[in-house]
């Protein structure tokens, strides 16, 4: 049965422990409701990501990993998209239809599209089975092209987001991009400063085994 992370729309104070560590200054929680947390670790780099071959994803996912590359200041994370859905680690899809490729719309937000992100199951020794399995799903609510690419461009690096670790949409802001609805195109300081320090935190959950 699956595990689910977060739902379509998708605590406590952690220390580092290296002195280079990013400032905590306006970060939020990253665990789940469980208190699992977990991050790729270093021998698991790079991880790997499979696109939908339908419309954009695979330039939607490749974005995704560039963004979320340059929010670590030590190359914690790296991504790479590979040709086969058995040998990723993260997979991502269209939930039930494609929207056609177009220039985002530049203007307001629309929720257009949502997202999820799930994992099989974790097991009682907290290792993670099978790749997480992200999603989006167009939401006809009279937006134009622009606006949905926009969303879908917004909700692949949200659900990334989950991918890497972030387990929890309690960003508290809407200027963030984990926020339960995404609303800007990029990570903020806050998400940045979160995904560090998870990233610098000791786990509790295991990926998956290769």
């Amino acid at each position: 049965m699956k595990r689910p992370i977060v739902a379509f729309v998708l605590a406590g104070v952690v220390a580092c422990t290296v002195p280079d560590d990013p400032a905590h200054l306006g970060a939020y929680s990253f665990s789940d409701g469980a208190g699992d947390i977990f991050h790729w670790p270093a021998n698991r780099l790079p991880v790997r990501f499979w696109a939908d071959p339908h419309g954009n994803m695979n330039e939607l996912v490749q974005n995704a990993i560039t963004v979320w590359q340059n929010q670590f200041m030590y190359g914690e994370f790296t991504g790479v998209i590979v040709s086969d859905s058995a040998h990723a680690d993260v997979i991502f899809t269209w939930y039930d239809s494609v929207p056609p490729t177009v220039p985002p719309d530049n203007g307001p937000p629309v929720k257009a599209c949502g997202g999820q992100t799930n994992t099989d199951s974790i097991s009682a020794d907290s290792v993670i089975h099978g790749a997480f399995q992200s999603n989006i799903q167009i939401l006809h609510v009279g937006a134009t092209a622009g606006q949905t690419e926009a969303c879908v461009r917004r909700t692949a690096i949200h659900e990334m987001g989950h991918a890497l670790g972030i387990l929890n949409d309690l960003a508290p802001d809407s200027i963030d991009i984990m926020y339960f609805t995404p609303f800007v195109p990029a990570p903020s300081a806050a998400d940045r400063t979160t995904m560090q320090i998870l990233y610098h935190t000791t786990p509790n959950l295991k990926p998956p085994v290769r």
